[in-house]
């Protein structure tokens, strides 16, 4: 018998456009933004047997603090995340980028040697491009080997929007 999971979910007007978010009850579970209608995003979500409730209840500390990010103050996000969803090596590099300070960059080979993998840089990479909370999992932090910019789910425009908020040019 599947066990359904409550999905809460809302929106959030951003500077770099509409974001989507979706948390359970163990927290945050999912920020993307808007490139297609709420539906599509509720359907991509890693849970598939769920009660949806559209809530702001879930959010609020969330979106006060995206909003002082968006202001360009300094912020340590402070949130409960479920992500029970990823792979254990995806959820060691998700915690080694939650630690990061803000404006603080990494390579991927540097994140592979922090979490004690060195040779592992490309599965970083791919642990990076999966963070379901960008932004609050600051991924848009870790550059290439050379200094370039390397990639991001969101495109390099909106990664480059984030470093600028946090002072940083590339």
């Amino acid at each position: 018998m599947n066990q359904y999971v409550n999905i809460y979910f809302t929106q959030y007007l951003s500077p770099l456009g509409k974001l989507y978010l979706a948390a359970t009850d163990k927290g945050l579970l999912n920020i993307a933004p808007a490139k297609g209608s709420e539906l599509s995003f509720l359907v991509d979500l890693p849970i598939r047997h769920y009660n949806l409730a559209r809530s702001e209840k879930q959010f609020g500390p969330i979106k006060k603090q995206l909003n002082k990010y968006f202001r360009g103050q300094p912020v340590i996000f402070k949130f409960r995340a479920d992500l029970s969803h990823g792979t254990a090596f995806q959820i060691m590099v998700w915690k080694k980028l939650s630690a990061l300070l803000p404006g603080q960059l990494v390579t991927y080979g540097m994140l592979a040697r922090e979490i004690g993998r060195p040779e592992a840089s490309r599965a970083v990479g791919q642990a990076v491009g999966a963070n379901p909370l960008p932004i609050i999992i600051p991924c848009h932090r870790v550059i290439a080997s050379d200094g370039s910019l390397g990639g991001f789910a969101w495109g390099t425009t909106v990664k480059k929007k984030l470093l600028s908020i946090e002072g940083i040019r590339l």
